[in-house]
């Protein structure tokens, strides 16, 4: 069945006005128009839209139904040539991110210069969140495109996998542990630890971990910067437990050393998500497809 737009737009103001007259007014037309239109579109639904009264007109269930689809379908066409408007102007695209801070610090700026220098012409907004924020960004719409962790589920979105990542002690040079390749959660059980922000996934993750083992850590700065924990590190403030991906620059500090945690939990996959890829924009879908070349992982 096919509805002509003009028709139900004619529609949404008889709908919106409650009278045909006004609704005529509205759209330049002759009331008789407006009324023959109406007619027709009953007609080709089959059943009343309206209840004709003496001062004007009531909706019946359909035309209530008819009405929500019209709007739906004239926000969409709205969409659709603002869009279009853009690309006319020589925008391409507009993308909203939503990011770990893990990812912000040394994977995506990188990442996000390549797929520039690819679409100059793309507008992209970026906002730090914790995991879950991300995932729940994505899910209320406020976010195209998200980028955290394997530790946070992502339920109702799709996913690919996009980087390796695992958690580190980051000490000073010359603290007792940094003779040490490697260390395990319960060798950093007996220092002053400076963890993330309470609120994180990397300290949820070590608030476990750690009451699965039985080991209490003494946690005696929080700080909401992986660059802040490092700065704490170096003035021999304890240790600082951070993804690896966030020390590899700090490293280069002769005054650090970054140091793997070598337990199974502690490594895990930096992934990049949307809601649904066959309902994003174009500008969406290349730089899903720019990161990952497009090895979505099984739902």
């Amino acid at each position: 069945m096919r509805y002509d737009l003009t028709t139900l737009s004619l529609f949404v103001a008889v709908a919106e006005e409650q009278n045909l007259t006004r609704a005529a007014r509205r759209k330049h037309m002759a009331v008789s128009a407006v009324s023959k239109r109406i007619t027709e579109l009953e007609q080709q639904v089959g059943t009343p839209l309206l209840l004709r009264l003496p001062r004007g007109i009531e909706l019946t269930p359909a035309g209530h139904s008819l009405l929500f689809h019209a709007r739906q379908i004239a926000k969409n066409l709205t969409q659709m040539e603002e869009d279009l408007g853009d690309y006319a102007a020589g925008v391409r695209g507009h993308i909203r991110i939503c990011a770990i801070q893990a990812t912000l610090m040394h994977h995506l700026p990188l990442a996000l210069n390549r797929y520039l220098a690819a679409f100059p012409q793309t507008d992209i907004d970026i906002e730090e969140r914790t995991g879950m924020g991300v995932v729940q960004g994505l899910l209320d719409g406020s976010a195209d495109v998200g980028f955290f962790s394997s530790w946070t589920t992502p339920v109702g979105l799709e996913v690919w996998q996009w980087r390796h990542d695992s958690l580190a002690a980051l000490v000073a040079i010359d603290h007792p542990l940094a003779r040490h390749e490697t260390l395990s959660l319960s060798e950093c059980a007996g220092e002053k630890i400076i963890g993330a922000h309470r609120d994180s996934t990397v300290s949820r993750i070590l608030e476990r971990e750690a009451a699965k083992s039985g080991i209490v850590l003494d946690i005696n700065l929080r700080v909401s910067s992986f660059e802040c924990m490092a700065g704490l590190a170096r003035q021999r403030l304890g240790i600082a437990l951070l993804p690896v991906s966030e020390v590899d620059h700090f490293s280069l500090h002769p005054a650090l050393k970054c140091i793997p945690l070598d337990e199974r939990w502690a490594k895990r996959e930096l992934l990049v998500a949307t809601r649904r890829y066959s309902d994003a924009s174009p500008a969406v879908k290349s730089l899903i497809d720019h990161l990952t070349g497009g090895q979505r992982l099984p739902q």
